[in-house]
């Protein structure tokens, strides 16, 4: 549903010097054919068992060893399940920012089914706890949604249809659309960021989106 493409399109925004590290089921993201964009990248991929059921190298596994090699940013390619908690945990251990993919049908969803995936986990992360771990791992969850236009004439689309801010926790993940689909289609700025600051200074500029009705 162009899950891959975006998070591509944002590792490319990353800059030049910055040590990247990719954790993936099947290789897909292929940062490494960037060299001008990434030329210090890792990419470790899952390893399944062999025909004696040895071997196995799972996600969670690869996401602690990528801590062990000192990178800027950790890049899960998508999260299906068992690797969820270490993963947060690996968002919130003070790196530059990271980025993963999940399935979902909304943005306000994707709490839910984190905590689906946490309570399922071999952790057995409790719900209370994951919105807490949820709260300061992610900053915004970006919602990509696909439309499937061919009974008029078109074909199938992905666009970005909402951002939404993660401001806290009380009891849930507190969190804010900052950015939603408008009346014409397109995204439209719909509440206000908290962190506007840090985003500045990462290179934002404001008025490029403005408020619905104004």
């Amino acid at each position: 549903a162009g899950k891959t493409t975006l998070l591509r399109a944002l590792a490319n925004e990353i800059p030049a010097h910055e040590r990247l590290i990719t954790v993936e089921r099947a290789l897909e993201l292929g940062l490494d054919k960037y060299p001008d964009l990434h030329p210090n990248v890792v990419a470790f991929e899952e390893r399944l068992p062999n025909s004696e059921g040895r071997g196995y190298i799972g996600m969670a596994d690869l996401v602690r060893r990528s801590l062990r090699m000192n990178p800027s940013r950790v890049i899960v390619g998508e999260v299906l399940g068992d690797e969820i908690v270490t993963m947060l945990n690996a968002m919130s251990q003070g790196n530059d920012g990271s980025l993963s993919t999940i399935h979902a049908n909304s943005s306000l969803e994707v709490f839910n089914r984190i905590c689906t995936y946490a309570i399922q986990s071999s952790e057995r992360l409790p719900a209370d706890a994951t919105m807490m771990l949820i709260a300061g791992a992610i900053d915004f969850v970006v919602f990509v949604k696909r439309r499937n236009d061919y009974a008029t004439g078109g074909g199938l689309r992905r666009a970005v249809t909402s951002v939404r801010e993660v401001n806290g926790v009380d009891g849930r993940v507190l969190s804010s659309e900052v950015f939603a689909q408008g009346r014409d289609g397109r995204l439209m700025a719909a509440a206000a960021i908290s962190c506007i600051d840090e985003l500045e200074a990462a290179g934002y500029v404001q008025g490029v989106y403005q408020p619905q009705g104004v």
